[in-house]
């Protein structure tokens, strides 16, 4: 009896080991397909990302599209690794036979001469803006350390900055600028700023002094013009 009821007893073991490792496959397998979707997901995801970069280009302040493009191209590699992991070849899925994109130079840059022409366009509105120009004029006259409390030297480098780029075909920086609006708003905050700067006094003297000679011009012609006459 006791024989008898030890070998049920491993018997009931048995069956709860296999229900055990069955359930703990279907747990993997369940696993397995989650990642593989994911990995599906985000394979498309990455090629999606490539080719709108190699078109369009990006928004990255510092680095060329290539860069990027080739960061991309990693990302798609990884996924299809993931995916051979994961699930039997006849089951892949059809965006992992989409041929991988190949590498491409770090310095490629997405429109190119799109980019080169908004640049000298920005670059010609900086060059005409009133406050920019007014920067330019008071930059020297005003104590260094209001200048550079304001940061009016790095405002008017906007267009010095932009201006180097245009002609070392620096595309990356170009590209900054090709809105002009991001920038044009700081050469009127800026030139604001320096505009309610109250000035040196040596500076208030030959201002006045200006005044005073552009007063005394029109009465000094006036006199020249009556001696002649009479």
């Amino acid at each position: 009896m006791g024989g008898a009821g030890a070998a049920g007893s491993a018997g009931y073991a048995d069956e709860a080991t296999v229900n055990k490792h069955r359930a703990s496959r279907e747990v993997v397998k369940l696993s397995r397909t989650k990642n593989n979707e994911s990995s599906e997901a985000e394979l498309q995801k990455s090629f999606d990302q490539w080719d709108a970069l190699y078109e369009f280009g990006g928004h990255d302040p510092f680095w060329p599209d290539g860069v990027n493009l080739n960061l991309v191209r990693n990302h798609i590699l990884y996924y299809k690794k993931q995916i051979e992991e994961s699930c039997e070849p006849e089951n892949y899925p059809a965006i992992y036979h989409r041929e991988s994109p190949p590498e491409v130079s770090q310095d490629y840059m997405a429109r190119a001469d799109e980019i080169r022409e908004n640049a000298k366009h920005s670059l010609a509105l900086y060059k005409q803006d009133e406050n920019y120009c007014f920067l330019l004029t008071r930059v020297d006259r005003i104590d260094p350390k209001e200048a550079k409390r304001l940061c009016v030297r790095n405002v008017i480098n906007y267009t010095k900055s932009l201006e180097a780029a245009i002609a070392s075909d620096d595309l990356v920086t170009m590209r900054r600028h090709e809105n002009s609006e991001r920038y044009l708003p700081s050469f009127e905050q800026c030139a604001q700023r320096v505009r309610e700067l109250k000035l040196p006094e040596n500076e208030q003297l030959s201002l006045f002094s200006l005044l005073l000679e552009d007063e005394d011009e029109p009465w000094e012609e006036e006199e020249s013009t009556m001696s002649m006459n009479f």
